[in-house]
């Protein structure tokens, strides 16, 4: 996920990556990913302790405190975007009317994903293509927590202390869409799809952060 942003062409707008993380080799992973293109982002890391690995949304409410940007965006390590991704969104985002936002999201079959992530440094879209299943949680039409894009002054990711993360993008998402000036039930917008490499469910985060 660190180094496709970091390859990312022809977007003017300034992208700053603020990770969670807690070993100190996944730290060591996303500096290194996020040097490796043409474009680094600006790279903050925000440790977390082993027994808030799983307090989503208690680390997501420090989110809009990290950076001065116009718009926050909540997305999963488990993600990674083509090259004109961010240009392309960018472009969609700027002629929608302020609110909650998210994009398409491409699933990489669970049999399929590991070797990707073995070749971590030579992913693309056509190697993603080849072993894309559909698209990732269709029927929310972007309402979840994957990839969810609002502007600073729209809301603050609730600062709860519950275990786990479904419940808490739901229903964020639900108040985001509530306060946009456009409240339609689709919400992904951007010509270009982000990638999900599929893993199995772990309840302590997902392993590889390699992505």
């Amino acid at each position: 996920m660190a180094r496709s942003i970091a390859q990312q062409i022809g977007c003017s707008i300034p992208i700053e990556l603020a990770v969670f993380y807690n070993r100190a080799e996944d730290a060591t992973l996303l500096a290194e990913g996020a040097t490796l293109g043409p474009n680094p982002p600006k790279l903050t890391l925000v440790h977390v302790r082993d027994q808030d690995i799983l307090r989503r949304a208690l680390l997501f409410s420090e989110a809009h405190r990290i950076h001065t940007h116009s718009h926050t965006v909540f997305a999963d390590a488990d993600l990674w975007f083509p090259p004109t991704f961010w240009a392309t969104f960018a472009q969609a985002l700027a002629v929608e009317k302020p609110g909650y936002w998210s994009c398409r999201v491409l699933n990489i079959a669970l049999e399929k994903m590991e070797k990707h992530l073995e070749q971590w440094q030579n992913i693309s879209e056509d190697r993603l293509n080849a072993d894309v299943e559909g698209t990732r949680y269709d029927a929310y039409a972007g309402q979840v927590g994957h990839f969810q894009c609002v502007p600073r002054d729209l809301l603050e990711y609730p600062a709860t202390k519950m275990i786990g993360v479904e419940q808490v993008d739901l229903s964020f998402a639900k108040l985001a869409v509530s306060r946009s000036q456009d409240t339609r039930s689709e919400r992904r917008i951007g010509t270009v799809p982000a990638y999900h490499l599929d893993h199995p469910p772990s309840w302590k985060g997902t392993g590889g952060v390699q992505l």
